[in-house]
């Protein structure tokens, strides 16, 4: 039975070759090999006693890659320099407001919001429905906009849990 360390010197090479070539990128190849070798360490014993472990990494390296495709499918990227910002606005927001756009909000509004709380619907109507500016937001409420910000950042993610366990990212 090889080694670990003889596994990886044997195969790193060539599993970096292989998500390469389905990859096109060199930052995301060394990135998955990583990935592909982090999970045969995890697999500790059980990985070398597998009858075939270059198999194993293979598979891995298969699996990994595709799942990391598949995301860059749902989030393409977009230079930064492509981005043209009206003046004063900030690229999170830019950027948060683009991804947003993509929601077909109305299959989406009244499951979604009759889930938050009452203080979280209301900034939600503030904010998304009414489009009052974050500045305007955080002076009624007596915070700080970078404080308002962080709230949210917060609804968001809130939002996307209960989208994610209702299932409605899946119709």
């Amino acid at each position: 039975m090889k080694s670990f360390e003889a596994i990886c010197r044997d195969n790193y090479g060539r599993i970096y070759k292989y998500i390469f070539a389905m990859t096109g990128s060199r930052e995301a190849s060394e990135d998955l090999v990583q990935d592909v070798f982090t999970v045969a360490w995890e697999k500790g014993a059980a990985f070398l006693r597998h009858e075939n472990p270059t198999a194993f990494l293979y598979k891995t390296a298969r699996n990994l890659t595709l799942s990391y495709l598949k995301r860059l499918k749902q989030y393409p990227s977009q230079p930064l320099d492509d981005i043209d910002l009206p003046d004063g606005e900030d690229l999170l927001e830019t950027v948060l407001r683009e991804r947003d756009r993509r929601i077909d909000e109305r299959a989406l509004v009244s499951p979604v919001l009759g889930r938050l709380t009452e203080k979280q619907r209301a900034l939600y109507s503030q904010r998304y429905i009414d489009r009052q500016p974050t500045g305007d937001i955080a002076a009624r409420q007596g915070v700080a906009e970078a404080a308002l910000r962080m709230r949210l950042v917060r609804l968001r993610k809130e939002i996307i849990r209960i989208v994610s366990e209702l299932q409605l990212d899946e119709v």
